[in-house]
This record gives C-alpha cells, structure tokens and sequence, in this order.
C-alpha cells in the first residue's frame, strides 16, 4: 500500500505541478488577449474615425468639384463677353475715328469758307453728337383674314299658321 500512496503522492504532485503550469498559460494568455482586445478597440474607433473622415472627404471633394466645374463655366462665360467687349470696342473705335476724320474735314472746310458767306453758328464740342438710329418700319403684314362657313338656321317646320320664317344674318 505504501507503494500506492507513493505512487498517489507522485501523481499529484504531478498533477499538481501540470495544473500550475497551465495556470501560468492562462494568465499569460489571459493577458495577452486583454492587451490585444483592448488594441482592437483602438484600432475599430479609429477605422471608424478615418471611414468618417474619409466620407468627409469625398463629400467635400465632390462639392468642390461641382464649384470647380462651375467656376469653369463661369470663366469660359466672362471670357467670351470680355473677348465680344473688346471686339465692339474696336468697333466703335473704328467709327469713332471715322466721325473724327469727316469733323475736321468738315470744320477744315468751313474754316475755309470766308466769314461773310458764314450764317450757321460753329458748336464749340470737339465730342460728336449722338445722332439718334433712323427707325427702320417692318414691312406690314396683314394678318390673314379667316373666313368661317356661313350657319343657316336649321328649318323649321311652319305651325298650321302661316308665321313668317326667321332668317339668320351671316357674319
């Protein structure tokens, strides 16, 4: 018997030492899974920060493209008035040096004239008047004249009298 209760004893030391060893993995264990657990939920809050932030992003990217797009417009727009300003401004330049020559022509002229034959008083404005646009009418057109079928008044039968029939006056 003693042998057995040795054999008993060893056992659970044995037993005794595996449990201790086992304790010592779960708690090396237990705290690696703490460290990691509490590094996972670091690691979610900020995925999900970066996913909103992300989001963020694209919303404004997207805004700013639309207004990029639409500052795009705008500047081809400006551009093409600028470049239709300039166009008509060498335009009334044009004119505008064009009256400037026939003024003094016309004043060199008259300064030629001797003062005697000289009735119409001289304007003392160098800037030539605006002359008003002469009216220029379209061609009438009559509007065309629609004609609607004459109505006749439905016949009626005369009553045992003899009344006189009513006759409709067409337009």
């Amino acid at each position: 018997m003693s042998d057995n209760v040795e054999q008993l004893q060893q056992r659970v030391a044995k037993q005794q030492e595996r449990l201790e060893d086992a304790t010592g993995a779960v708690e090396q264990t237990q705290e690696r899974f703490d460290a990691s657990a509490a590094a996972y939920e670091q690691a979610d809050l900020e995925r999900t920060r970066l996913a909103a932030s992300h989001k963020l992003a694209k919303r404004r990217a997207h805004r700013l493209k639309k207004e990029a797009k639409r500052a795009r417009k705008l500047v081809h727009a400006a551009k093409d008035d600028r470049d239709d300003a300039a166009h008509e401004l060498d335009e009334h330049l044009a004119v505008r040096a064009k009256r400037a020559a026939k003024l003094a022509k016309a004043e060199a002229a008259l300064a030629a004239v001797p003062a005697v034959e000289v009735s119409v008083p001289v304007p003392t404005e160098t800037a030539p008047a605006k002359k008003a646009a002469p009216v220029r009418k379209a061609p009438v057109k009559k509007a065309p004249v629609k004609k609607a079928p004459a109505k006749k008044a439905p016949v009626k039968k005369a009553p045992a009298k003899k009344a006189p029939v009513k006759k409709a006056v067409g337009h």
